[in-house]
This record gives structure tokens, sequence and C-alpha cells, in this order.
């Protein structure tokens, strides 16, 4: 069980995972993810935030021309997205 740090959960600081957007506007976004039920809550689950980002991205659907979903505490990429569609990373991708 994770301690509620003082002033509560922080979205940077505390997330999980990181999604980064390339959009077929030429824009390029990083959101993290909410791993959390509410600011105070007693613990945090990582299964919560992967499920919102990928909420979001099914929301832009082909909007978002490329994404990829990273753990932040490691770095390695965890999905990667074409068009809205969850790809297979090549083996030298990885």
């Amino acid at each position: 069980m994770n301690e509620v740090p003082k002033g509560g959960w922080k979205l940077i600081r505390d997330s999980f995972s990181k999604l980064i957007v390339w959009f077929k506007d030429g824009n390029v976004r990083t959101f993290y993810s909410i791993d959390w039920k509410h600011r105070y809550s007693k613990q945090r689950d990582q299964n919560i935030g992967l499920a919102r980002l990928r909420k979001k991205l099914s929301e832009w659907g082909n909007k978002a021309d490329t994404a990829e979903i990273y753990d932040k505490t490691s770095g390695s990429r965890i999905a990667k997205f074409f068009e809205g569609t969850e790809v297979q990373p090549n083996d030298d991708e990885q």
C-alpha cells in the first residue's frame, strides 16, 4: 500500500505511465496517467491509469497519427498505437 503524500497525489510526480501522442495536424502532446480514484486515495493502481489513457485514445480515434504509452520508472514502452489502433512493435523498435 502506498502512503498518500502531503497534499495528495500529483499528476506528473506520482503517475506510473505517460502517453505521447503525435497528432495528424502536427501537434505533439504528452499526457500522464491518473492512477488513483481521488486525490487522497489510499492506493494507486497502474491498471486504472492505463485504462484511462486507452479510453482517451479511443475518443480521439484517427485524429492521433501515432501514440505510445511508456512506463515512467523504467522508461520502457508498454503499448504503441497507429490511428487509434494498437499495433505490435517490431523487434528492432524495442
